[in-house]
């Protein structure tokens, strides 16, 4: 009889034991999961706190921007009569022109800071990406370097359903970078091809290209690599490719050059205004 109960009572232990076991390791991983949920809803308010101070941002930067335009036009019409004028004065025509040159970055910029402020969404109209490109390389006209080529190829069709301000930007952003990557007598080359309902668009540069650890960041707003840069030029990209649905990947060799791959869909079945 008394090792009967010696019996139950190692069993009531051993069963005490494995529970209290069991409860400790609940316990445990309950702990765990308020810490990843501590953790979670700390990068939560982080991300909040850093939207919030985005948008306040983007707010002031589009109230600037206004305010700088308008000076900014006319600058441009007095930069451009004061070149006409200077034409038969070769070295202070070429000073006229970095003024005009000048003039150009500053609107580029603005440009890049009332779209990142206004998240832009695409108004989509029938658009030949062809005369958007050739309309983006004539804006960047000024800022080429000596020797620097620019060839584009096209196979296929090359309209879409796009927004031509919209992709104008995006063109005059990826040649601005590439123009500023490149060196003298170096190759920027745009190509198109329509192989199924998207169109393909490759922009590629003979520059110093970018290093590993910074091409997956190249995209976030406000990420410069460049001393001076503001890090919304890509940023801005890759926004206006989403706003018409599509895709870019970037592909980078330092010191051999840089490729971005573009993805548009041709005939997009929502979205259209």
């Amino acid at each position: 009889m008394a090792g009967d109960q010696v019996d139950l009572l190692n069993s009531a232990f051993n069963t005490f034991r494995d529970a209290s076991s069991k409860l400790e390791q609940q316990y445990a991983l309950l702990e765990r999961k308020i810490e990843d949920l501590n953790t979670e809803i700390a990068e939560k308010n982080r991300v909040m706190e850093r939207t919030r101070r985005l948008a306040a941002m983007g707010e002031m930067a589009a109230k600037i921007a206004h305010e700088i335009r308008n000076p900014l036009g006319s600058m441009a019409i007095f930069a451009t009569l004061l070149e006409r004028e200077l034409a038969h004065e070769p070295e202070k025509m070429k000073l006229a022109g970095h003024i005009t040159k000048g003039i150009k970055t500053l609107d580029n910029l603005l440009s890049n800071m009332l779209l990142f402020a206004s998240s832009p969404a695409a108004r989509r109209r029938p658009v030949d990406i062809k005369e958007v490109i050739e309309d983006s390389i004539l804006l960047a006209r000024g800022r080429e370097k000596e020797g620097v080529r620019i060839r584009c190829s096209h196979e296929g069709r090359t309209a879409l359903m796009g927004d031509a301000v919209l992709l104008r930007q995006l063109f005059l952003n990826l040649l601005l970078n590439a123009l500023d990557a490149i060196e003298e007598g170096g190759t920027i080359g745009i190509s198109t091809a329509a192989p199924d309902d998207s169109l393909e668009i490759e922009v590629k540069d003979t520059g110093r290209g970018i290093d590993r650890a910074h091409l997956d960041r190249i995209f976030d707003p406000f990420f410069s690599t460049k001393e001076r840069g503001t890090g919304l030029g890509l940023a801005i990209v890759s926004a206006i490719v989403s706003a018409h649905g599509g895709s870019i990947e970037a592909k980078s060799k330092p010191g051999r050059g840089t490729a971005f791959m573009i993805s548009l869909p041709i005939n997009p079945v929502n979205n259209v205004c």
